[in-house]
């Protein structure tokens, strides 16, 4: 069950428009090429969703000596500005995730993920280590070919 632990929140300025990032969270076969929560040993996931409210996801991290099973279900879409969902991890259950995607110019993008409803705070910092991850990968991964990432911030 959740404890009521602050909120992890991370905010980072990508140089690249908001519909290719929001389609770098949309997209199964761009999401299994960055969603990995470790810095080395860097192997593609295997990533499902059916991208509706209501639709469900579910991505398996292969790492080196195990694999790791995520899933929730979609809460909120609203195309090119928010996505949120639950998530579901071998650690957490049922927690919620909210991302936000905010043009800043056409080839700027301010991105918010916030996620809440942890049940300790050794997950939640573990969760914010992995996501950092997964977002440096997305940057290094995805979005190289239209720039870097500006500045990242995580609230404790």
């Amino acid at each position: 069950m959740a404890v009521d632990f602050d909120d992890l929140v991370i905010k980072r300025t990508f140089n690249c428009p908001k519909r290719t990032l929001f389609d770098a969270w949309s997209q199964p076969s761009i999401m299994a090429k960055w969603l990995f929560a470790r810095r080395d040993d860097f192997c593609e996931s295997t990533v499902t969703n059916s991208f509706t409210v209501g639709g469900k996801y579910s991505i398996i991290m292969h790492m080196p000596s195990v694999e790791v099973h995520l899933f929730g279900e979609y809460t909120a879409i609203t195309r090119y500005s928010q996505i949120a969902f639950t998530w579901s991890s071998p650690v957490i259950s049922n927690s919620r995730v909210d991302l936000a995607f905010q043009e800043r110019s056409a080839n700027r993008t301010d991105f918010t993920l916030t996620h809440a409803l942890f049940s300790s705070q050794e997950i939640r910092a573990q969760h914010g280590e992995g996501w950092l991850a997964c977002l440096d990968h997305l940057e290094n991964r995805v979005l190289s070919d239209v720039s870097g990432q500006d500045s990242a911030t995580v609230t404790t």
